[in-house]
């Protein structure tokens, strides 16, 4: 899974969920895309979402 992948995931979660993206969501964002996409590791999913969110 690619970068914009992964971006383009994490807006659109953001997006569903009602709120703003803020750095307080980073652990709830990284722990659902880890749970969706298991062969994705999770510091790059966490590196992603951070740039992403923060």
């Amino acid at each position: 899974m690619s970068d914009i992948q992964l971006k383009s995931e994490i807006e659109s979660l953001v997006k569903t969920s009602g709120y703003e993206p803020s750095k307080a969501m980073l652990c709830s964002v990284v722990r659902v895309i880890t749970m969706r996409h298991r062969d994705v590791s999770q510091k790059r999913i966490f590196a992603v979402a951070k740039e992403k969110l923060c």
